[in-house]
């Protein structure tokens, strides 16, 4: 059984990094925007109740989006982390009361059987919020300046964090309001309970879920999407 559950995608950003005049979450995998995976995806639930989309307020780009009444679109923030917050504000303002599952527009790759096991066992759990993950593979290197090597990091204890990652609302809501940090420099909402006892867990999942950063990603998800995504 899965519980009800809300979901909040940001996808304010302009894509810096990407390279490209058109972000890289409207960019076009065959035929289709890159955010309308993920949209398509948690449609096909129907626990999933509400999707909030956070878009900036520059944004010329977001048509066509998916329609349906569970989506609701809302200015984004100036950064992701901010996005996300304004969000489940939204959320709040509603009295929505079911988990709340955060992703991330530029991972258009995830598999149905991997969300639906994940909210499965979230579902079945008492954990306060559970995250997709992978364990770091690589050596892991530390520097000062980002050219000399200071040490060499255990990576045995060491996971990739990814999306989507899933709370209790209660939970995210009493994260948020005893949070002592900066929220916009927050890279993922499952940092605000690194200073509390509410147990979040690691989710393992496929290598596939691959976030589109840079212009090559955009191939590597279209291969992907292509020959493995079902």
């Amino acid at each position: 059984m899965i519980n009800p559950f809300a979901v909040i995608l940001p996808s304010a950003g302009l894509g810096t990094r990407f390279g490209k005049e058109i972000p890289k979450q409207y960019q076009k995998i065959q035929g289709k925007l890159v955010i309308n995976y993920s949209l398509e995806l948690f449609l096909t639930f129907k626990e999933c109740k509400k999707i909030i989309i956070a878009i900036s307020d520059v944004d010329d780009f977001h048509h066509p989006l998916l329609e349906d009444i569970r989506i609701e679109i809302i200015q984004g923030g100036n950064s992701r982390a901010d996005s996300v917050r304004r969000c489940f504000d939204k959320l709040v303002s509603i009295d929505s009361q079911e988990d709340v599952l955060i992703h991330d527009a530029a991972r258009p790759c995830v598999q149905l059987e991997d969300l639906t096991n994940f909210l499965e066992i979230f579902s079945s759990s008492q954990y306060a919020g559970m995250i997709f993950a992978n364990p770091c593979t690589d050596t892991l290197k530390s520097s000062k300046n980002g050219k000399i090597i200071i040490g060499t990091e255990d990576r045995s204890f060491l996971w990739q964090a990814q999306t989507p990652q899933i709370f209790r609302f209660e939970n995210l809501y009493n994260a948020y309001n005893s949070y002592s940090g900066e929220i916009n420099e927050l890279t993922d909402e499952s940092a605000i309970f690194d200073e509390l006892k509410d147990e979040i867990a690691l989710y393992k999942n496929s290598s596939n879920n691959i976030k589109i950063t840079h212009s090559e990603d955009l191939q590597l998800a279209e291969y992907l999407i292509k020959n493995i995504k079902k």
